[in-house]
C-alpha cells in the first residue's frame, strides 16, 4: 500500500522505477545513489506520531526531520535548527538562536515561532521519545531566538530533549488534532538533509531524495532506498553491487561480509538482554533475587546461545563503552550453586530427597516468559535452574502477547532487552517505568539516585550520582543482565569509516547510520 498520493511522487517517478529495475537487474548503481537494506523492512511512515515506535523507525525520521541540536559522527554535540545556545546559571532557562537558513521542504523559512509550537503541541499530544513535560514556556523573542523556561533544572536538557525532539512546521501541523492518524503527504514535510518521495508499507520500501536546500551541507547521495531484505539475500545482493549498506548484519555473519569486499562496524548493542522479576510477587525480596542470580551461568549461556557475538554484561545496567559507564567494578555473581542454595535456606525454602525446592511444603514452581527470539536463551536458562532444582513453567509467546502478560503481572521471571544508551534520564522509565520492557522496580533510594542525577547540571556531579546508582543497582538486582550482544554494519565504499555512534543516535538508537554520514 502507498501512502503519498499521486502529486507528491509524480515527480520521482521516473527515477524510483529506474531504481528499482537497476536492483533487479542486478547492475551496480550509480554512485549518487545508496541502497540500504532492513531484515524487517516497514518502520512506519516517516514522521513523528507515526513512525514505528521503536528506534529504527525513529533513526529513519531523522533523515527527514531535524531536531535543535544534533551530533557529529562521534557523538558530540553540534548545532542543528539552532545554531548557537546558552544555559543560565541556575539551569531554568535556555537561549536557542535559530538558523534562518533552514527551511521547510515545501520552502517556507523554519522560524523560532516553528520551535515554540513544537513544545506547546507536543504538551498537548505527547510524542513517544521526548518529554515536554518540565518545560514551563517557549517563548519566541524573535524569528531566530527561542527562550525556553523550565520548572526545574535538566541535566538532560541538551543531550536529551533539544537533540531528540523533531521540531515541527507550525503551517503543517497547527490543525492537526490526531496526529497519530496524520499520514498525508504534507505529515513529511520536515527540513532534514532528505525528503520522503515513496512509502510502501506492504513491501517496506523508503525512497527518500536528497534535499538541494539544506542549510548544513550538500546531502551526499541524490537519492537513499530503504528496503526488505532478508540476511542471505542482501549478502548476495551486497555481492553483486545491487545494495550498498547492510543495516543490521547478524554478528555470525560479519566474516562472511568481509569475504565479498564489505566493510563492517561492529560494537555493542548495549540492548542488554535482562532476567526480570516480578517485583510484586515473591521477588520484591532481593535475596531471592540474589539467589536465582548465583544459580546462573552466564559465561555458558553466552557460550551456547551467542558464541562469539555477545559479552557477559555489567550487572549495574549501564553497559561498557557507554559514556556514562563507571569504572568502578560491580558484582558479577558467578556461577554458585552454593551460595544460591545458603541464600534461599535463609528464605525458608527447603530442597527435599528428590532434589527439587519446596516453601511451605508446596513445590516451587516459576513461570518464566520469553519472545521466540529469546526462546534459545530461554531453554538453557531453565535447564540451569531445573538442573539446580526449580521447576520451571516456560513460556514462549509472540511479541504482542509477552507485552500483555507482562503487564497483567503473570510471571514470576522475564527475559527481555531493552536499551541502555542516550541520555541518563531514560534510566526512569526503563528501571521503574509500568511499560513491558521496564523492569518495574519502586526502591526509593535508586529513584532517589536518577531524580538527583537529572538535576546535577554539572557533569561531574551527575557522573558520580550515576557511579552510585550503578553501584547500587548491582546490589538490588531489579533485573540481572545476562548479555550485552553485539550489532554489525556492512557496507561498501560509498561510505566511508562508519563507525557505531558513542552513546546512540539521539534517544540512544544503537546505529552506525547517523545522518551526519549522508550528508558533505
Amino acid at each position: 500500500m502507498h501512502i503519498f498520493h499521486q502529486p507528491l511522487v509524480r515527480v520521482v517517478i521516473a527515477a524510483v522505477a529506474a531504481l528499482l529495475l537497476t536492483i533487479a537487474a542486478g547492475i551496480a548503481g550509480p554512485i549518487n545513489q545508496l541502497v540500504i537494506t532492513d531484515a524487517r523492512g516497514d518502520r512506519g511512515m516517516l514522521a513523528p506520531y507515526v513512525h514505528g515506535r521503536n528506534g529504527i523507525g525513529y533513526l529513519y525520521t531523522t533523515y527527514v526531520f531535524d531536531s535543535l541540536l544534533s551530533q557529529s559522527k562521534d557523538g558530540e554535540l553540534v548545532p542543528a535548527l539552532a545554531r548557537r545556545w546558552t544555559v543560565s546559571k541556575d539551569g531554568l532557562t535556555c537561549d536557542l538562536y535559530l538558523d534562518l537558513r533552514a527551511s521547510w521542504h515545501d520552502g517556507q523559512q523554519v522560524t523560532a515561532a516553528d520551535a515554540a509550537f513544537t513544545f506547546s503541541y507536543m504538551k498537548e499530544h505527547p510524542y513517544v521519545f521526548v518529554s515536554v513535560e518540565n518545560v514551563r514556556e517557549a517563548e519566541v523573542i524573535s524569528p531566530d531566538h527561542l527562550k525556553i523556561f523550565l520548572k526545574k533544572p535538566d541535566a538532560g536538557l541538551l543531550n536529551g530533549l533539544l537533540l531528540s525532539m523533531p521540531v515541527l512546521p507550525k503551517h503543517v501541523y497547527q490543525d492537526v488534532v490526531e496526529p497519530q492518524r496524520f499520514a498525508e503527504p504534507d505529515a513529511v514535510i520536515g527540513s532534514g538533509p532528505y525528503r520522503l518521495v515513496e512509502y510502501s508499507k506492504a513491501q517496506g520500501r523508503y525512497v527518500l531524495e536528497g534535499n538541494a536546500d539544506y542549510y548544513l551541507g550538500k546531502p551526499k547521495f541524490k537519492r537513499i532506498a530503504i528496503v526488505k531484505m532478508a540476511t542471505d539475500a542482501a549478502l548476495r545482493a551486497a555481492h553483486a553491487g545491487e545494495i550498498d549498506v547492510i543495516s543490521y548484519l547478524p554478528p555470525d555473519r560479519l566474516e562472511q561480509a568481509e569475504a565479498i569486499g564489505m566493510n563492517v562496524a561492529k560494537a555493542f548493542s548495549h540492548h542488554s538482554l535482562r532476567l526480570g522479576f516480578n517485583h510484586s510477587g515473591r521477588f520484591n525480596d532481593k535475596t531471592l533475587r540474589h539467589a536465582i542470580a548465583y544459580a546462573i551461568d552466564r559465561p555458558a549461556i553466552i557460550e551456547t546461545v551467542f558464541q562469539k557475538t555477545a559479552d557477559v554484561a555489567d550487572t549495574g545496567f549501564i553497559q561498557e563503552e557507554s559514556p556514562w559507564h563507571s569504572q568502578d567494578k560491580h558484582p558479577e555473581y558467578l556461577f554458585n550453586p552454593q551460595r544460591a542454595t545458603d541464600l534461599l535456606l535463609s528464605k525458608g525454602w527447603d530442597r527435599e530427597e528428590d532434589g527439587l525446592w519446596y516453601r511451605d511444603g508446596e513445590l516451587v514452581v516459576l513461570r518464566l516468559l520469553a519472545s521466540r527470539r529469546e526462546s534459545k536463551t530461554a531453554k538453557v536458562l531453565a535447564e540451569q535452574l531445573e538442573t539446580f532444582g526449580i521447576e520451571l513453567e516456560v513460556r514462549i509467546l509472540e511479541r504482542a502477547a509477552l507485552q500483555d502478560t507482562l503487564s497483567e503481572g503473570n510471571y514470576d521471571l522475564a527475559l527481555y532487552a531493552s536499551g541502555t544508551l542516550g541520555d541518563p534520564n531514560g534510566i526512569m522509565r526503563r528501571v521503574f517505568g509500568r511499560k513491558w520492557a521496564s523492569d518495574g522496580y519502586q526502591g526509593e533510594h535508586l529513584q532517589s539516585l536518577v531524580i538527583a542525577q537529572s538535576v546535577a547540571t554539572n557533569k561531574t556531579e551527575r557522573q558520580k550520582i550515576l557511579g552510585e546508582f550503578q553501584k547500587a543497582y548491582s546490589e538490588e538486582l531489579p533485573a540481572y543482565a545476562i548479555a550485552n550482544p553485539h550489532m554489525v554494519t556492512a557496507y561498501n565504499d560509498k561510505l566511508s569509516a562508519l563507525q557505531f555512534m558513542p552513546g546512540g543516535v539521539a534517544i540512544g538508537v544503537p546505529s552506525a547510520l547517523h545522518k551526519s554520514y549522508l550528508v558533505d
